[in-house]
C-alpha cells in the first residue's frame, strides 16, 4: 500500500502505459473537430427543421425559414441558395460545404459554426454574430458582413473580394492567405488579428483599427487608410505602395517597410 505523500516508484511497464496514454490523449485532442465531438444526431424533418438534428438530406433553396432555430444541426452540403433565415440561430451548426449563395442571414447567430468551404457568394450577414466561427476556404465574394461580431473567427484562405464589412469587430481573428481585394471595412476593428500573405489591394480601410495586429507579408497597395490605426502592429514584409495614409496612426508599429517610412518622413516635414 502506498502512503499518502509517498513518491511512487514507477516500473518500466507502468511508464510505457502512461506514455502510450499520453500520446493517445494528445492525438484525440489534436484531431477533435472545432466545437467538440458531435453526438450522433437523429434524422430531422425538412418541413419542420429543429436544432441538433441531422438535416443533410434536406434542400432549403428559396425557402423562407424565418428565425429558425438550427443550433448544432448537421447541415453539411445542404442547399440554402436564396433562402431567408432572418435572425436565425445557427450557433454550433455544421455548415461545411453548404450552398448559401444569395441567402439572407441578417441578424443570425452563427457563433462557433463551421462554414469551411461553404459557398456564401453575395450572402447577407449584416448584424450577424460569427464569434469563433470557421470560414476556411469559404467563398465570400461580394458578401455583406456589416456591423457583425466575428471575434476569434478563422477566415484563412477565404475568397473575400469586394466584401463589405463596415463597422464590424474582427478582433483576434485569423486571415491567412485570404483574398480581400477591394474589401470595404470602414471603421472596423481588427485588433490583435493575424494577417499573413493577405491581398488587400485597393481596400477601403478608413478609420479601421489594426492595433497590435500582425500584418505580415501582405499586400496593401492602393489601400485607403485615412484615419486608420496600426498602433503597435507588426508589419513585417507587407507592402503599402500608393496607399493613402493621411491621418493614419503607426505609433509603435514594428517592421515598417522602407517606402512607408520615407513617405511618413516627407509628410512630417
Amino acid at each position: 500500500m502506498r502512503l499518502v505523500g509517498q513518491k511512487h516508484d514507477w516500473t518500466g511497464h507502468e511508464r510505457l502505459v502512461r506514455g502510450w496514454l499520453a500520446v493517445m490523449l494528445s492525438a484525440l485532442v489534436a484531431t477533435a473537430p472545432a466545437g467538440g465531438w458531435r453526438v450522433q444526431a437523429r434524422k430531422g424533418d425538412c418541413a419542420a427543421p429543429r436544432p441538433f438534428t441531422d438535416l443533410r438530406h434536406c434542400d432549403f433553396s428559396g425557402r423562407n425559414l424565418g428565425a429558425v432555430d438550427l443550433r448544432g444541426a448537421r447541415l453539411e452540403g445542404v442547399k440554402f441558395a436564396n433562402a431567408k433565415l432572418l435572425d436565425c440561430n445557427l450557433s454550433g451548426a455544421g455548415l461545411a460545404g453548404a450552398d448559401l449563395k444569395w441567402a439572407n442571414l441578417t441578424g443570425c447567430n452563427l457563433t462557433g459554426a463551421d462554414l469551411t468551404g461553404a459557398d456564401m457568394f453575395h450572402v447577407q450577414l449584416d448584424g450577424a454574430r460569427l464569434d469563433h466561427a470557421r470560414l476556411l476556404d469559404t467563398n465570400l465574394f461580394g458578401a455583406n458582413l456589416n456591423e457583425v461580431k466575428a471575434r476569434d473567427a478563422n477566415f484563412s484562405s477565404a475568397f473575400m473580394k469586394d466584401v463589405a464589412m463596415e463597422e464590424s469587430d474582427f478582433s483576434r481573428s485569423i486571415f491567412w492567405q485570404s483574398f480581400m481585394q477591394r474589401a470595404v471595412a470602414l471603421e472596423s476593428r481588427f485588433d490583435q488579428a493575424v494577417f499573413r500573405e493577405v491581398v488587400l489591394t485597393g481596400a477601403s480601410l478608413e478609420g479601421a483599427s489594426f492595433a497590435q495586429a500582425q500584418v505580415l507579408d501582405s499586400l496593401l497597395n492602393g489601400t485607403h487608410l485615412q484615419g486608420a490605426s496600426f498602433r503597435d502592429a507588426d508589419l513585417a514584409g507587407s507592402h503599402f505602395r500608393n496607399a493613402r495614409i493621411q491621418g493614419a496612426d503607426f505609433t509603435g508599429a514594428r517592421h515598417l517597410p522602407g517606402d512607408l517610412v520615407e513617405r511618413m518622413a516627407k509628410k512630417s516635414r
